[in-house]
């Protein structure tokens, strides 16, 4: 298998309700080109596939007798919409950009859209924080507006800063999620409002992130938390009715799987179903899909896999599941649609496996072998976050070290989510825990696997980059390569760079560079970076605004002054997401700059 085999395969996201309680969502492939490029196109499923556009689509949403949908116009998103009964696709917006909409229960849409168009080499001003955000770049501060389109007129509803960042429509009113003020923005806590006959009223919040409303006859539902844990704080699911929100349940609440064989938006709860609120939860490494009462009691719902998303409708639950060796499909009451049926696609079960700590918790994992008896080459792998997990989904870059002849080592170490709120804690010890548990877990493998003690590789990427910095630069004699992609090597500068860096900093680590400025020190790479002898590979996309690009800079400068064995691969026009969303040539670039550098150095 090469790293070609991404250009054959088919992706489905944004699964809803749709006509006749058929399910509707997006078909993503892939179409040759130079560049080649991903297209998203409406479809509905009864049992055959059936499109509804060969143009390109995006975040769906169904009310008899439309579909509405975004679509690229010009450098923007505008809105359409699609009448099921026969015709083309109707515009129903003239704007410099669309970036949000929501549908309410007499045919009136609520959009959120930019104000002027964004003018290339002009000098910009700002004013907040923050001021730019991974995948959209600089932020539109200040020129976004709050729309109400009915009945074919478009009247202003709202012209704030800090502008809405979800919304949802009600009979008694438009619920919209924003700060209160450039403050709480920075510190991201935010307010729920209702915006009703012109007037702005405070409902809820002020403590912390809001997101994911689900208006229902029963009132409102949400998620949320006060960082009351740290960056690690699972959330809880709220039941906003008559003015006070009581708790459902909490956990690792969305899907925090990781994986490189996805593409577009999964819709993870919370949904209204009528007997309950229906949401995903991440256990033990898969997605798995609950119904909670009004009474709070909570019943786990079965699944063929790991469950990415789901839509309810009068025909039944439809949902999106996945596995190790499959991406997402589609299975529900009108059986099984599978997008890459046929498709040899050799992705193998990993052994699962799990070390006993001395500190009394479990670090549970998972082993991907090659073929033949080994011992083999193995490459530790991290997973980011660190507050995400690895589990039941595809791992495309993992079957390809398969492949070469490369085992993988992969596990949850403390930090990962799925396992408890106590587990999903660090609490400041980055490099210490779960230095403790990835190094316990490798000594675990090594002893019960086949796997060559003497070459062995360790990659990760965002905080598994930082890890593979830490790793390799505290324990240099363990790792014979190594590949540390989008990563941090240096708080300070994250702490100014990057578009969370001020209240992840503070959140992770509880320092700032005025407070306690010795904890950045102690905990970055940088602070260890002339320990390391392992060859390294340092991978990073041009315009991460998550971990910046200096990070990667930084890395593989102070390497090349220490006369360390390194390879910088730069990605131009691409940011954090460019292992599982980047333009596919870019993404198979990527991957043959892997498996050139285990090839040459393991």
């Amino acid at each position: 298998m090469e790293p070609e085999i991404l250009l054959k395969l088919r992706f489905l996201s944004d699964l809803t309700p749709g006509p006749e309680g058929l399910p509707l969502f997006l078909l993503t492939d892939i179409q040759e080109g130079d560049p080649p490029r991903y297209r998203s196109r409406l479809a509905l499923f009864d049992g055959t596939l059936r499109l509804l556009t060969q143009e390109e689509a995006k975040k769906p949403r169904y009310a008899p007798p439309f579909v509405y949908f975004l679509r690229k116009v010009g450098e923007g998103q505008e809105l359409f919409r699609l009448d099921l009964r026969g015709g083309e696709a109707e515009r129903l917006t003239e704007t410099p950009g669309v970036l949000d909409y929501a549908l309410g229960p007499e045919g009136e849409v609520a959009f959120l859209a930019l104000k002027e168009a964004p003018k290339r080499g002009v000098p910009r001003r700002f004013e907040g924080w923050p001021f730019k955000f991974d995948g959209r770049g600089l932020l539109p501060e200040g020129n976004v507006a709050l729309y109400l389109l009915k009945d074919g007129e478009k009247r202003l509803l709202l012209e704030r800063y800090p502008a809405p960042k979800e919304m949802v429509l009600a009979p008694e009113g438009l619920y919209l999620v924003m700060p209160e003020d450039v403050r709480a923005q920075a510190e991201w806590r935010d307010t729920l409002y209702l915006l009703r006959d012109g007037h702005l009223e405070r409902v809820w919040g002020g403590f912390g992130p809001i997101f994911a409303l689900e208006w229902s006859p029963e009132g409102l539902f949400f998620l949320g938390h006060a960082f009351e844990r740290g960056g690690g704080t699972e959330a809880r699911l709220y039941h906003l009715k008559g003015g006070e929100a009581r708790v459902l349940l909490e956990g690792s609440l969305q899907n925090s799987v990781n994986s490189d064989l996805r593409f577009g938006a999964h819709l993870q709860g919370p949904k209204w179903g009528g007997d309950g609120v229906y949401l995903v939860r991440t256990e033990l490494g898969e997605g798995r899909l609950y119904r909670v009462g009004l009474d709070g009691e909570v019943e786990a719902l079965p699944a063929s896999g790991s469950v990415l998303a789901f839509a309810r409708t009068e025909r039944g639950l439809f949902l999106l599941t996945e596995d190790f060796t499959r991406p997402a499909r589609l299975e529900g009451p009108l059986g099984v649609y599978d997008p890459n049926q046929g498709l040899d696609l050799p992705l193998a079960e990993p052994h699962p496996t799990a070390w006993e700590s001395p500190e009394g918790h479990r670090v549970p994992g998972w082993v991907l072998l090659p073929e033949g008896e080994g011992p083999h080459p193995v490459i530790l792998y991290i997973h980011g976050g660190p507050h995400t997990a690895f589990g039941r989904a595809p791992m495309l870059e993992f079957a390809l070290f398969r492949q070469a002849g490369y085992a993988v080592a992969f596990c949850n170490p403390r930090g990962s989510t799925g396992y408890g709120q106590d587990f999903a804690l660090l609490e400041g010890e980055w490099g210490e825990r779960d230095e403790r548990d990835l190094l316990g877990f490798l000594d675990h493998v090594l002893a019960h696997f086949p796997l060559d003690r003497d070459r062995v590789g360790v990659a990760g990427g965002s905080y598994g980059g930082y890890m593979t910095n830490w790793l390799t630069a505290r324990h240099p004699e363990r790792f014979r390569a190594a590949v540390t992609d989008r990563s941090i090597c240096n708080w300070f500068s994250f702490f100014g760079a990057s578009d969370i860096g001020p209240r992840f900093t503070w959140m992770e680590l509880s320092a700032k560079p005025w407070e306690r400025p010795e904890v950045l020190w102690e905990k970055s790479p940088l602070r260890w970076v002339h320990r390391v002898r392992t060859p390294t590979l340092v991978v990073h996309a041009e315009e991460d605004h998550r971990c910046p690009i200096d990070q990667g800079e930084t890395w593989y400068t102070a390497l090349c002054h220490l006369g360390v064995k390194a390879r910088f691969f730069r990605v131009p026009e691409e940011g954090h997401e460019l292992s599982r969303s980047g333009r596919p040539d870019r993404r198979l670039a990527r991957l043959r700059a892997y498996l050139d550098w285990w090839r040459e150095n393991l």
